[in-house]
């Protein structure tokens, strides 16, 4: 199964920073921009309640790419809205995992605040169904509808991981985070490995138009802004 990933940017909010907490709104109801809406209520986690992993950027190919655990996860509601709110624990006591070390020092200091939920769809309704009653459901209970109108709405959902990424990242903030000293040259080389190690996936036009092309279209994402973080960052020495 294809794991979707959905990206937002909140407020992190540091609990401990000797034990590395942090706590995120990893997940709202708010029409993304790929016109799609995820239903708080459809969270599930009997995969991810077994190891929770906390990643670089949705890779899974090395434990190398994890960067800490989810220690708690819940549905709440923020300021009167549903929410899925993630504790994390940043692995910075691993004194080998120097991105985690990194990405926790640009966290505490508010550089770095993008979260990303991976997660394998169970239930939704989408514009493009025969029977439209369903989906014109959810568009009343979500008060949405004309040029607002979701394309596809998740009515349930598993959750697979919670990954830190850039996307969204400000080029500014992160000149400011090298010229501040929160980045270093050696964090520099180690960022850029990072960059390299992302590939788009191959295009498959059989699928076009579905919901799985948010998937591709995020990865595509997170390789131009981690290239435009490298360069923004490199070009920040001769400030």
């Amino acid at each position: 199964m294809k794991t979707v990933t959905k990206t937002i940017y909140p407020v992190a909010r540091v609990m401990d920073a000797a034990k590395g907490l942090v706590e995120y709104v990893a997940s709202d109801e708010t029409l993304d921009s790929y016109r799609e809406v995820i239903r708080v209520s459809g969270w599930r986690f009997d995969l991810f309640k077994r190891n929770a992993p906390f990643l670089d950027s949705h890779k899974y190919d090395s434990i190398g790419v994890q960067l800490g655990k989810v220690v708690d996860f819940k549905v709440d509601r923020l300021n009167g809205k549903p929410a899925l709110v993630e504790v994390v624990q940043w692995a910075i006591d691993v004194p080998e995992n120097e991105l985690a070390k990194l990405g926790f020092r640009m966290t505490e200091k508010g550089y770095a605040k993008a979260v990303s939920v991976g997660f394998w769809p169970v239930k939704m309704v989408t514009s493009w169904s025969d029977d439209k009653s369903a989906y014109q459901a959810q568009l009343l209970e979500l008060g949405l509808g004309g040029d607002n109108a979701p394309r596809v709405v998740y009515l349930e959902q598993q959750q697979v991981e919670l990954s830190a990424c850039v996307i969204g990242a400000n080029p500014n903030a992160l000149a400011r985070a090298y010229k501040a000293g929160c980045l270093s040259d050696e964090d520099l080389v180690l960022l850029e490995t990072q960059r390299n190690k992302i590939s788009l996936p191959e295009t498959d036009d059989e699928h076009a138009g579905s919901a799985d092309d948010s998937a591709d279209v995020d990865l595509a994402l997170r390789q131009a802004s981690l290239g435009l973080m490298a360069t923004v960052v490199k070009l920040s020495k001769s400030f």
